[in-house]
């Protein structure tokens, strides 16, 4: 008879150091803005009225009463945290699920930084860059495990993506839809913070 030989232990998985270095520029990036904001203080390189102003002191850079780059920063945190413990397939199904809610709601505040403040913000468009870089490559990674390449699971995988990504963008919209202020808009705002920096005085006459 055969001694009977002990069963392998499961793999922890692998450590995916491309996907660990993008979260890791996330994090860094919206933990940086998350600071600012909090502080008061200004980003480096975003001078008063610039577009980087007016999207930091827009409505949008506050969302659910915390400002908008600290949830950032929570979601590349536990990507990075998910990648560190390596890379098992319920690990990798995870935070691909993440990197799914971090491009979409980039992409969502891209649009509205454009489309609706006409204004340009670096930091916003680095971030557009890292979310979906960080979606590629898991997505070229892959989960470890066989039969990962399979069509259906291919198949699920973007099912499941398309539905994270419309419930992101539709929770999103609903939130900032249902707390717009009554103020001034933030344009208007910054103008004004720019003004008042750069001492303008204003002349007029009353007849």
């Amino acid at each position: 008879m055969r001694p009977n030989r002990p069963k392998a232990e499961p793999s922890p998985g692998a450590r995916h150091w491309p996907v660990a270095s993008l979260a890791a520029a996330g994090l860094v990036l919206s933990a940086y803005l998350a600071w600012t904001r909090w502080a008061g203080a200004v980003a480096l390189f975003c001078e008063s009225g610039s577009g980087c102003d007016v999207v930091q002191a827009s409505r949008y850079a506050v969302f659910l009463g915390v400002p908008t780059a600290a949830w950032g920063a929570v979601l590349y945190a536990a990507v990075l945290a998910l990648t560190l413990a390596g890379t098992t397939p319920r690990r990798w199904t995870a935070a691909y699920a993440l990197a799914v809610v971090a491009t979409a709601f980039s992409a969502y505040l891209t649009y509205i930084a454009l489309g609706e403040l006409h204004a340009v913000c670096p930091y916003c468009l680095a971030d557009a860059i890292i979310a979906p870089a960080l979606l590629v490559t898991l997505l070229l990674r892959g989960p470890t495990g066989a039969g990962r390449r399979s069509a259906a699971r291919a198949g699920r995988l973007v099912a499941i993506g398309a539905s994270i990504a419309v419930a992101t963008v539709i929770f999103a919209a609903g939130v900032f839809v249902t707390g717009a202020p009554t103020a001034p808009s933030t344009y208007q705002e910054a103008l004004a913070r720019h003004l008042a920096d750069s001492g303008a005085v204003f002349y007029g006459a009353y007849w």
